[in-house]
C-alpha cells in the first residue's frame, strides 16, 4: 500500500511536470501574430471609446527643410532609412533630437513619428526619424545598436544639417520608449561596445513617453511580446530581460528626463525607482501625466499636442537656458579621503556632454598619471588644493616606447594632460613632463575650444606648451610656464596675461602656427619673461608655419632676449620666406631684453589705435562672443 501511494505521487509529479515542460515547448513555437501599428490603426481601436478624437497629420508647410529615406546604416543586406527635418536659415548649431517609434519592438514605422518630428524642426530642432530592426527581423540587441548607430550618424552628418554635437536628445513612445530611455543610459557604455566607436552614441536628455523602463521590475506586466524580442521568456533567457532594463544603468551620469504617461499603470515599470535614483543625484527630471489617456494617446489630437507642448518645454529648459551653475562636485585625494585617488578616473566619472559644469577638488599629492579630457567630456572644472602642492606629472617623450600599447609616442602623444572637452577650466595646479634629456615632451596639450587656466604652473623642456586646433582659444592667467625650445606652440588663438615664461636654454619661446585666415594667434598682456642662470641668447619666437601671429603687449622682457627679438627659423625648406607672412609685433616692452630699435625688419610695433585691437574680449571673444570672466563668476557661486 506504501509503494502503490509513492508511486502514484511519483507518477502525479511527472504529469505535472510534463504538462509544465509541455506548455513552455508549446509557448515557444507559439506565433504571435504581427498586428500592424500606425495612427490610422490606432484611431480605428480607440474611436468608439473616444469619440472627440482625430488622428494626427503631417505638416503640409513649415519653416523646415527635409530629407527622407536616406540610409544611415546596412546590416545582412537590409538598409535602415531615416528622415531629417530641419530649421531652414540656420545661422548658428542646433539641438537635435532622434524619435523613435513603438510598437511593441514588432510592429511600427518612422512614419508615426514624423508629425511630432516635423513639429520640432518647425520650432528651431533638428528632429530625426529612424527606421531599426524589429523583433521580427532580429532579436536584441540589434535595435539598440541600430539606434545608436542613428545617434552617431547625426553626429557625423552634424555640419550638413547644423546640429550641435554637445546637444542630442531621444524620445521615444511605447516600446520605443524603453529603446529611447535605454539608449539615453548606456552611452559610451561596454554593453554595447560603445567605446570602441570614435564617435560619441551619448544622449543629452531623455523623453520617456509611456514605456517601461524595467522589464524585471515587479510592476512590470511585459509577457509575450517582450520574449519574441527578447529572445526568451524572463525564465529561459534572464540575462537579456536585466540586460535590456533602462533602470540598471541609472546613476549620476544619466541625462536630465521627461515622462510623459498615460492612465494606464502597466506601462510605468520602474517609473518611480528611475525618478528616485536620479534625485538622488539632484538629475533635473519632470513627470507628465494626461488625465484619462489610453496607451497610445500621443497619436491622437487632442493629446498630441500636450505631448509635443511638454516635450518641447522640456528641451528648451535643459538646451537653451543658459549655464549657469555647477551640477555635481567630485573630490579626489591619493590617501583614499576622496571620491577617487585618481584624476582620470574621476573625469570618466562624469557625464558625457554634461549640462554645466562638474567641478573636481584634487586635494595636494603627486599624481603620476597621463590624463585625457576626451572630447565629450565638457565643463570639467579641474582645481587644485594650491599651485605647487598638486603635481600632475609624467614623463613621455617623442619616441619612447609605451610599456603598455608597445607604440612609439611622437609630440602629439607625449602630453601629460590632454584637454579636448569644450570649456575646460583648471586652477591652483602643476602641470609637468619631467623628461628634459632630448626631444619633444609635452605637458599640456589643448586641444578644445575655451579652455582657461587660472593659477597654474606648467613645467617642461622642449615643446612644454602645445596650443591645438584652428579656431580654439585658450586663456592663461596669472600663470608660469618654463621650458627650452618652442616650448609654447600650436595653431590655437591663445592670451596669456600677467604670466611669466621662463626660458631654462639659450633658444626659441614661442612657435605659432596660426591658420592664414585666423586673427590672432599668441597675445602675452603684462607678462614677465626671465630666463634661468646662464641663459642669455633667447628669442621671442620663430614661425612653426607661415602665418604665425604672435604680440607682446606692455610685457617686461628679461636681458635674455636677443636684441633681434625674432627668428624666421632658416633652413625650412617646406615654408621659406616666412619672414613676408608672419606677423611680429610688440607694444611699449620694458626691461632689459626691450629693444625696438633693433628688432628684425619685418617685425611691428604697434601703434596706440592698434593695440586696442588685442583686448581680451576681441582676441578671445569670437563667433559666440566668449567671456571667459562669466566662467570663474559661475564656479565661484
Amino acid at each position: 500500500m506504501f509503494k502503490t501511494k509513492i508511486m502514484s505521487r511519483f507518477a502525479h509529479t511527472i504529469f505535472i511536470l510534463s504538462f509544465l515542460l509541455g506548455g513552455v515547448c508549446l509557448a515557444q513555437k507559439k506565433t504571435i501574430n504581427k498586428i500592424e501599428y500606425s495612427i490610422a490603426t490606432t484611431y480605428e481601436k480607440l474611436k468608439a471609446d473616444y469619440l472627440f478624437i482625430k488622428p494626427i497629420e503631417e505638416l503640409k508647410t513649415g519653416d523646415f527643410n527635409k530629407n527622407e529615406d536616406i540610409i544611415y546604416k546596412s546590416i545582412d543586406g537590409k538598409d535602415l532609412k531615416a528622415d531629417v527635418y530641419f530649421p531652414k536659415n540656420v545661422l548658428k548649431k542646433k539641438p537635435a533630437l532622434l524619435l523613435v517609434f513603438g510598437g511593441g519592438w514588432m510592429s511600427g514605422s518612422k512614419e508615426n513619428v514624423r508629425p511630432l518630428a516635423q513639429y520640432f524642426a518647425n520650432n528651431g530642432y533638428v528632429a530625426v526619424t529612424a527606421n531599426y530592426r524589429l523583433s521580427t527581423d532580429a532579436v536584441y540587441p540589434a535595435a539598440v545598436l541600430d539606434l545608436k548607430a542613428a545617434v552617431r550618424w547625426m553626429r557625423q552628418h552634424a555640419h550638413r544639417y547644423g546640429i550641435d554635437s554637445n546637444k542630442i536628445a531621444i524620445l521615444g513612445n511605447s516600446a520605443g520608449a524603453q529603446l529611447a530611455t535605454l539608449v539615453g543610459v548606456t552611452g559610451g557604455s561596454s554593453v554595447y561596445n560603445s567605446e570602441n566607436f570614435k564617435i560619441s552614441d551619448s544622449i543629452q536628455a531623455i523623453i520617456n513617453v509611456d514605456g517601461i523602463v524595467s522589464f524585471t521590475h515587479p510592476e512590470s506586466e511585459e509577457g509575450e511580446v517582450a520574449a519574441k524580442w527578447l529572445n526568451g521568456s524572463k525564465y529561459q533567457n534572464p540575462k537579456n530581460w536585466k540586460e535590456a532594463s533602462p533602470l540598471n544603468y541609472v546613476d549620476a551620469n544619466t541625462p536630465p528626463t521627461l515622462f510623459i504617461n498615460s492612465t494606464q499603470p502597466r506601462f510605468h515599470a520602474g517609473r518611480v525607482d528611475m525618478i528616485s535614483i536620479l534625485n538622488q543625484n539632484h538629475i533635473y527630471n519632470e513627470v507628465h501625466t494626461i488625465p484619462d489617456t489610453p496607451h497610445s494617446f500621443w497619436l491622437m489630437q487632442p493629446w498630441f499636442n500636450k505631448t509635443a507642448q511638454y516635450s518641447l518645454a522640456f528641451l528648451d529648459r535643459i538646451f537653451k537656458a543658459e549655464d549657469s551653475k555647477v551640477y555635481r562636485e567630485i573630490k579626489v585625494a591619493l590617501d583614499g579621503s576622496g571620491d577617487f585617488n585618481s584624476i582620470q578616473k574621476a573625469i570618466a566619472s562624469t557625464r558625457d556632454l554634461g549640462p554645466a559644469y562638474v567641478k573636481i577638488y584634487v586635494k595636494n599629492g603627486i599624481y603620476k598619471e597621463k590624463i585625457e579630457v576626451p572630447a565629450w567630456k565638457r565643463k570639467i572644472a579641474l582645481i587644485g588644493e594650491s599651485r605647487d602642492g598638486v603635481i600632475l606629472v609624467n614623463d613621455d617623450y617623442s619616441g619612447k616606447v609605451d610599456s603598455v600599447s608597445g607604440t612609439v609616442h611622437n609630440t602629439f602623444t607625449s602630453y601629460t594632460l590632454k584637454v579636448e572637452g569644450l570649456d575646460f577650466y583648471a586652477e591652483n595646479l602643476t602641470i609637468q613632463n619631467t623628461w628634459c634629456d632630448r626631444g619633444q615632451a609635452v605637458a599640456l596639450h589643448t586641444a578644445g575650444d575655451r579652455s582657461i587656466f587660472n593659477n597654474c604652473r606648467i613645467l617642461g623642456c622642449q615643446d612644454t606648451v602645445y596650443t591645438a586646433g584652428e579656431d580654439n582659444r585658450v586663456l592663461f592667467e596669472n600663470c608660469y610656464i618654463e621650458g627650452t625650445t618652442d616650448f609654447i606652440f600650436g595653431q590655437a588663438t591663445a592670451f596669456f596675461e600677467e604670466c611669466e615664461i621662463k626660458s631654462l636654454t639659450n633658444s626659441y619661446v614661442t612657435a605659432a602656427s596660426t591658420p592664414a585666415m585666423q586673427d590672432y594667434g599668441y597675445v602675452f598682456l603684462n607678462c614677465k619673461l626671465t630666463a634661468a642662470a646662464g641663459v642669455n641668447q633667447a628669442y621671442l619666437g620663430r614661425p612653426w608655419r607661415p602665418y604665425a601671429k604672435t604680440v607682446f603687449i606692455n610685457s617686461v622682457l628679461g636681458a635674455h632676449i636677443l636684441p633681434e627679438g625674432w627668428e624666421v627659423w632658416d633652413g625650412d625648406a617646406m615654408f621659406p620666406h616666412k619672414e613676408r607672412t608672419v606677423f611680429y609685433a610688440e607694444y611699449k616692452s620694458k626691461g632689459a631684453g626691450a629693444n625696438a630699435e633693433k628688432r628684425v625688419w619685418w617685425s611691428h610695433q604697434l601703434y596706440e589705435e592698434e593695440v586696442n585691437l588685442y583686448t581680451k574680449d576681441l582676441v578671445l571673444g569670437g563667433h559666440d562672443n566668449w567671456k571667459p570672466e562669466l566662467v570663474s563668476s559661475i564656479l565661484n557661486e
